[in-house]
């Protein structure tokens, strides 16, 4: 009896001192709770860091390009992971830029032309490009080597702007909405209509102004974007994603082309052939690349 007095003492004496012991109900052995499941326990716990304000982020690195806490965020942004994720980010900038230049036509009283219109969403977007330039060039502190990992989200970033900026000229054009839900577009009280502007006598020079200031924000933007292209290809696994490169390329002169009818950017002779000439030839050969698995 003093035995199996001795053994329930010892039982309760290690149940006390080991937090870590459960007792089996089938046996009532103890045993110990694997380290491993403790861990994952642990690690279930932990709430991951929420995702920055990309507009901020942008901000942050063109006033301050000594901000290095910003070329991390935008690396971990986990609304930036996935290429559809990009597609949803780009939709979210061009709607905001498109309500703040609404916003300001009202605000002016006076009615512009589409190609009016279509320059100011463009100059909208003037912050990503500076932010994306800002990016591009960051080296890693104390060094002249530049920061890698952001080819990819610089290029997904600038493609689908670009993809969705002719989408919604499209649709203005069409007066159609082709995105979810679909239907009508109202009219815009404050865009002149084709016989407004026909009937208009600065007409002519005011969409000639216009198309010139739209076609040097498209410079502008292919040297950032074939930047981010040759970046993009330096990082990743050029040959699994030239296919990839190879359609977003297609996409891509089938919307210059598109807008070029419906604006007269790059010279309506040209159909597009003008419009983001680099980028768009630095895609192509990245294609040619992959296809023939040779490497520069």
């Amino acid at each position: 009896m003093s035995s199996a007095s001795s053994s329930s003492s010892r039982v309760r004496y290690t149940l006390k001192r080991r937090r870590d012991v459960v007792v089996n109900s089938s046996d009532t052995e103890a045993s110990v709770t694997p380290p491993r499941k403790r861990a994952r326990r642990e690690r279930s716990g932990i709430v991951e860091k929420p995702d920055c304000d990309l507009n901020d982020l942008l901000q942050r690195r063109v006033f301050n390009s000594k901000d290095d806490t910003a070329i991390d965020d935008l690396k971990n942004m986990k609304r930036l992971r996935r290429d559809e994720d990009v597609l949803c980010v780009a939709r979210d900038i061009i709607d905001k830029v498109k309500l703040a230049v609404k916003a300001e036509i009202q605000g002016e009283g006076m009615k512009i032309l589409e190609v009016e219109l279509y320059l100011r969403w463009l100059e909208g977007l003037e912050y990503v490009v500076k932010g994306i330039m800002a990016v591009l060039d960051a080296k890693v502190p104390g060094t002249r080597r530049r920061v890698t990992g952001v080819g990819r989200i610089s290029f997904s970033l600038l493609y689908h702007l670009m993809e969705t900026f002719i989408d919604e000229v499209n649709s203005h054009q069409n007066r159609w909405s082709f995105r979810h839900p679909a239907g009508p577009l109202e009219p815009d009280p404050h865009i002149m209509t084709l016989a407004e502007e026909c009937n208009d006598s600065d007409s002519d020079a005011r969409s000639e102004e216009a198309v010139r200031a739209a076609e040097q924000f498209f410079e502008h933007y292919d040297k950032i974007m074939v930047a981010a292209v040759r970046r993009y290809k330096s990082e990743c696994n050029r040959k699994l994603m030239a296919p990839s490169i190879d359609r977003k390329e297609e996409s891509l002169s089938m919307g210059c082309c598109l807008l070029s009818e419906q604006t007269g950017y790059g010279g309506t002779d040209d159909v597009g052939f003008n419009l983001l000439v680099e980028t768009r030839d630095a895609m192509i050969q990245w294609k040619l690349e992959g296809q023939s698995g040779s490497s520069p």
